[in-house]
This record gives structure tokens, C-alpha cells and sequence, in this order.
């Protein structure tokens, strides 16, 4: 086997350089966008009361967010593609900003219905976006730091917004205002912000970042086309690539790692409160961060491990399989110390799983039509979190409690884990004759 070659002076400086702006960037964006994802979990604790909601019908108005956000994830990407990342990831973060600040005036489950729809739509096409954003700016040998930094805004969103959210849900009747109404309000501000931020700031490509040198730049442009130029062959246009079967496996079997990253993101809360028994929406919020602190510290080390073995599958698949024995602790702990350590090693595993997965796939996929095939991707497995919330609530209304929810997601992980391995078997693509 030949050694990989050494980065050149210039080329390990650019990826310093790339890590702390780029990588801590798109981390940002998401955390704000994460935020206005979840804060429905936290607000739930009250706003489900106030408007009528049961499980079933508040996880009804999490599916349509998802609904709309799957069905035009492509499309987005697609103008993404077109009208340039800087822009358009802009006009994202803007537009959602406005859609989650307006949830404050729903007044029953239909209006919330079409408010939490229209976040979701305003969103789609963002996390394929700052994926394919980042492959424009690392080589394959950072991959996977990059995507454990950029998505440990996930877990961290969770650190943050369980504090936050349980201090906003205590301002309940300041101003007129319900406290899952101030929720909503606060949290979506800071979305609109950061979007005119990023349109005014984030480059595009190396070639407009002001920040690195001539040499840099062209040291790392360099390793991008090299690499580009390696990449496997992506036959045919963009529906031959998504009907490939490795394809259609890598997307089932995201399918189940989305499943649990939607109920984490959702269910927490509840799962929290219901786990300690009766708390104050802050001490639920504070309970609720500690599994995705334990998340953040381990999909940075296990993600690192990754790139320095530059082994993808086998780390992938240990890490579902830890989150599939998560919730199984979850189930069958009698402590309920042991239950949120149960709850720590399922966000552990999904989320590293995450960054992991989106590693593994820039090595299969060829670089024509990169973005829109991860966004195929994305979508078929998107339909877990249009379905989950469903099931979840569904469940939760039969049986009172979340253990049949957390069977459901574990064996969707399992199942996860022998799908991938499936796809492992076609990489990498063969070259055609």
C-alpha cells in the first residue's frame, strides 16, 4: 500500500485556517437553525395544554415541518447550486427566522400545523447545502473532523436550548406573553441576524476567502482538484446516479439514524421529564442538555480517530449499534441516573453516526452532482422524521409511556447497521471499461 502523501506547508496551513472559519461557521449556522428546529420539544411542556395538543396531534405538527422541508430539499439544493452558496443559504436563514418567530400566533393545532409547515419549507435545503459547502472546502483525509465539527451544532443545539429554553418558558404571562410563545420569538431573531451576517461574509470558495494566502490557496485548490479528479465515475445524469442501489441503501439506512436524531431532537424533553418524574421546565431543560454534552466530546473524538485510520464503515456501524443500545437502556435501566446514561450513549452514537455517514458517502459517490444526490439521499430519509413523530406520538397515547417509541428507533438502527453493510459491498464504484 502506498503511503499518503505529506500536505505541503501551505496546504496544512490553509486547513487550519479552513477548520477554524469554516467548519465553526457552518457549526454556527446550525445551531441557530437546530434551535428553531426542536424548540417545539421545550415549548411543548405548556404550549400543549394551551392549544389542546395530544401526543398524537403534536407530533402531527413536527411531521409537517418535515413534510415540507423533504419535499423541497431537492429543489432547494438545486438553486443552491445555481445562485451560489453565500446567497441562498442567506435567503434560508432569513426566511425561517421570520416562519419561527411567527409560530407565537398559533392559536390552535391547525394553525400550528401550517406555521411549523412553513419553517420547514423556508429551511429546506440547508443541511445538504453546508455538506456540500464543506466538501468545497476540505480534503477527503478532514472530512470527517469537519462534519463532527459542523454537525455537533446538533447536540449542541440541545446544550444550549434546554437551559435557554426552560429560562424563556419561565418568563410564562411577561408581557401578555406566554412562555412558549417567548420561546418561539427569541430563538428565531438570531436566525435573521446570522443570515444578513453570512451574506455579507462567508466566501463562496477558497478562491474568495481574503483570509488565506496565494500559496494556501492554491495548495488547497490543488488537493480538491487532485482529489476530484480521483473520485469514483458518476455514470449518467442525476435520476441514474440516485437509482444506483448503493445509493438507495445508503439512503435507508440513513433512514434510521434520522429517525432517532428526530425523536432526541423532539422527544427529550419528555422523555427527561417523564424519567425524573415532575421538575420545573429549567431543571428538565438543564437534564436535557447533559446526554448531547456527552455527544459533543465523543463524536469529536471518534470522528478524529475516523479520518486518522481513514476507515469509514466499521465506525459507522459501532457507532449505530451504541445508539441502538441506548435506548435499550433507556427501556430496562432502573435508575434514573442510568437512564439519562442510556439517553448519553444513544445521542453519542447518533450523532457521531451523522458526521461519520456524510464521510463515507463523499468516498462512494462520484463528484458530478454531488450535492443534489446527497440531497436525494436526505430526502428519502427524511421521510423517518415526516414518520417518527407520528409513531411517537402514536405510541405515547397507547401506552403512556416511551418504551414502545425507543424499541422503535433501536431496531431501526439495527436495521440501519445491516443496510449500510450492504452498501459497503459496491465501494468502491468500478470504473467502466
Amino acid at each position: 500500500m502506498t503511503a499518503a502523501p505529506t500536505p505541503s506547508d501551505a496546504e496544512a496551513s490553509a486547513v487550519r485556517k479552513v477548520f477554524g472559519r469554516i467548519a465553526v461557521a457552518c457549526a454556527v449556522i446550525y445551531v441557530v437553525a437546530y434551535l428553531d428546529r426542536i424548540n417545539t420539544g421545550f415549548a411543548a411542556l405548556s404550549m400543549n395544554k394551551e392549544l389542546g395538543l395530544s401526543a398524537t396531534a403534536f407530533g402531527i405538527a413536527n411531521t409537517t415541518l418535515f413534510l415540507a422541508y423533504s419535499a423541497f430539499e431537492v429543489p432547494s439544493t438545486m438553486l443552491l447550486v445555481r445562485m451560489g452558496t453565500r446567497r441562498w443559504l442567506a435567503r434560508i436563514m432569513i426566511t425561517w427566522g421570520l416562519a419561527s418567530m411567527a409560530t407565537i400566533f398559533a392559536v390552535g393545532p391547525y394553525s400550528l400545523y401550517v406555521l411549523r409547515a412553513l419553517v420547514g419549507l423556508a429551511e429546506a435545503g440547508l443541511m445538504p447545502g453546508l455538506l456540500f459547502y464543506i466538501s468545497l472546502w476540505f480534503p477527503l483525509a478532514h472530512r470527517a473532523r469537519a462534519n463532527a465539527i459542523y454537525l455537533a451544532s446538533l447536540p449542541l443545539s440541545l446544550v444550549i436550548g434546554g437551559p435557554v429554553s426552560g429560562f424563556l418558558l419561565e418568563m410564562d404571562g411577561f408581557l401578555g406573553l406566554a412562555g412558549w410563545r417567548w420561546l418561539f420569538l427569541v430563538e428565531g431573531a438570531p436566525a435573521i441576524i446570522l443570515g444578513i451576517a453570512v451574506l455579507y461574509w462567508l466566501p463562496n470558495t477558497p478562491a474568495e476567502a481574503r483570509w488565506l494566502t496565494a500559496p494556501e490557496k492554491e495548495a488547497l485548490q490543488a488537493r480538491l482538484d487532485q482529489e476530484r479528479a480521483s473520485s469514483p465515475p458518476s455514470p449518467g445524469g442525476f435520476w441514474t446516479q440516485i437509482a444506483r442501489p448503493q445509493v438507495i441503501l445508503l439512503a435507508l439506512s440513513f433512514f434510521g439514524v434520522l429517525a432517532t436524531v428526530s425523536t432526541l431532537a423532539i422527544w427529550t424533553p419528555q422523555i427527561v421529564k417523564e424519567v425524573v418524574g415532575g421538575s420545573r421546565p429549567l431543571v428538565i431543560g438543564f437534564l436535557s442538555a447533559v446526554p448531547p454534552l456527552v455527544a459533543v466530546v465523543f463524536m469529536q473524538w471518534i470522528s478524529r480517530r475516523s479520518d486518522l485510520r481513514r476507515e469509514r464503515a466499521g465506525h459507522l456501524m459501532a457507532v449505530m449499534a451504541l445508539a441502538a443500545l441506548g435506548w435499550v437502556m433507556v427501556i430496562y435501566m432502573p435508575l434514573p441516573a442510568l437512564k439519562l446514561a442510556g439517553l448519553a450513549c444513544c445521542a453519542s452514537g447518533v450523532y457521531a453516526a451523522f458526521a461519520i455517514f456524510w464521510a463515507a458517502v463523499a468516498q462512494i459517490l462520484g463528484d458530478r452532482n454531488r450535492a443534489l444526490v446527497m440531497a436525494a439521499i436526505q430526502s428519502v430519509a427524511l421521510i423517518a422524521s415526516v414518520v417518527s413523530p407520528l409513531v411517537l406520538g402514536a405510541l405515547r397515547d397507547a401506552t403512556h409511556n416511551f418504551y414502545a417509541g425507543a424499541w422503535y428507533t433501536a431496531i431501526l438502527l439495527v436495521l440501519s447497521v445491516g443496510l449500510f453493510a450492504m452498501a459497503a459491498r459496491w465501494q468502491p464504484a468500478k470504473a467502466p471499461e
